[in-house]
C-alpha cells in the first residue's frame, strides 16, 4: 500500500501560528516561596508535575493538581498558592505568539485549564525538561518546536483555535476584555462588566477598544456571537431560538434581525444556502 498526504503551507501561515518561547522554569516549593499578584506581558503555560494547590486572580482561584494543564494570558494578575502537606512542583513556560481562544476551557477566573489525566501533554513537558537539562547545541530549537507542537495540538484536540499575532500588540485593558469575549460570549457581557473586569471607565475602554480593533466592544462581541452562530447553522440541527440563545442573545428576533442586516438573509435562509451549497 502506497499512501501520500501532500502538506501544503505558506510561509505567512507559519509565521502567524508560531510561538516564540521566552523561559522555562520549574519551580518546587520551599520556605522562600512568595504568593504575591503579578502579571506579564506575555503568556504562560503552566503544567502541575507534583502536589496541589490553586491559582489566585483578580477573578477567582483555579485548583492545581497533578497533571493540570493551566494557560494564563497576557496582563491577567495571578499568583499560586500551594498545599503544605502537598507542595506544588511545576513547570512555567513563558510564550509569545498567536492568541490561543479556547471558549470549552476558559474559565470566569480569566484562566484556561485542560486536566491531563491520559497524559497527552506531559511527555511533552518531560522532553522540554529533558532539553533544557541537557542544553546542547540545539536544545533551544528543540525546546521551541515541541511548544509549538504541544500547542496547535491542544488547539486541534479542543477543537479551538488560534488567531494570528498582531504587528502592533493590544494595550492592557483591551486585550483583556477582548479575551474575555472571544471565550465567554455566550455570557450577559455588558460594558459594565467589562468595566469590572478591566479596571478603567467603560467610556474609556469604548475609546481604546475602538482605536485599537477599528470597532466598538459590543460590536465585536456581536461579530464573535455570529461567527459562532453560523458555525453551528452549518453544523448542527439545533433550532434558530436554541443557536441565539447558545451564542448570548437573549432575543431570537433580535438575533434574526440583526443577522439579515449583517448578512443580507435571515439565519434560517443562511443554513439552507449552505446545506445547498453542500449537496
Amino acid at each position: 500500500m502506497y499512501l501520500k498526504y501532500d502538506v501544503n503551507h505558506t510561509f505567512q501561515e507559519l509565521s502567524d501560528t508560531h510561538f516564540e518561547v521566552l523561559s522555562v522554569t520549574q519551580i518546587s516549593y520551599d520556605v522562600n516561596w512568595h504568593s504575591t499578584l503579578h502579571y506579564h506581558d506575555f503568556m504562560e503555560i503552566f503544567y502541575c508535575l507534583e502536589g496541589e494547590g490553586y491559582i489566585q486572580t483578580n477573578y477567582g482561584q483555579q485548583p492545581v493538581r497533578k497533571d493540570s494543564f493551566i494557560i494564563v494570558n497576557p496582563y491577567i494578575e495571578h499568583t499560586e498558592h500551594t498545599s503544605i502537606l502537598n507542595p506544588l512542583k511545576y513547570l512555567v513556560i513563558g510564550i509569545r505568539g498567536p492568541e490561543i481562544i479556547l471558549p470549552n476551557h476558559a474559565f470566569d477566573n480569566g484562566l484556561y485549564c485542560v486536566e491531563d489525566m491520559d497524559h497527552n501533554f506531559l511527555p511533552f513537558f518531560q522532553e522540554i525538561l529533558e532539553e533544557c537539562e541537557h542544553a546542547g547545541s540545539y536544545s533551544s530549537q528543540i525546546i521551541d518546536y515541541l511548544v509549538n507542537l504541544m500547542l496547535l495540538k491542544l488547539s486541534n484536540s479542543t477543537e479551538s483555535r488560534l488567531e494570528a499575532k498582531r504587528n502592533t500588540p493590544l494595550s492592557a485593558s483591551v486585550s483583556v476584555a477582548k479575551n474575555y469575549m472571544d471565550n465567554h460570549y455566550s455570557n450577559n457581557i455588558t460594558l459594565d462588566v467589562l468595566e469590572q473586569r478591566t479596571h478603567i471607565s467603560r467610556f474609556h475602554l469604548s475609546h481604546l477598544f475602538k482605536a485599537e480593533l477599528g470597532v466598538s466592544p459590543i460590536n465585536y462581541l456581536i461579530d464573535v456571537r455570529f461567527s459562532h452562530a453560523k458555525t453551528l447553522l452549518k453544523t448542527t440541527n439545533f433550532s434558530i431560538m436554541q443557536i441565539a440563545e447558545l451564542v448570548g442573545f437573549n432575543s431570537v428576533n433580535f438575533f434574526s434581525t440583526k443577522f439579515k442586516a449583517s448578512f443580507g438573509c435571515t439565519p434560517r435562509e443562511y443554513r439552507l444556502k449552505h446545506r445547498e451549497a453542500t449537496q
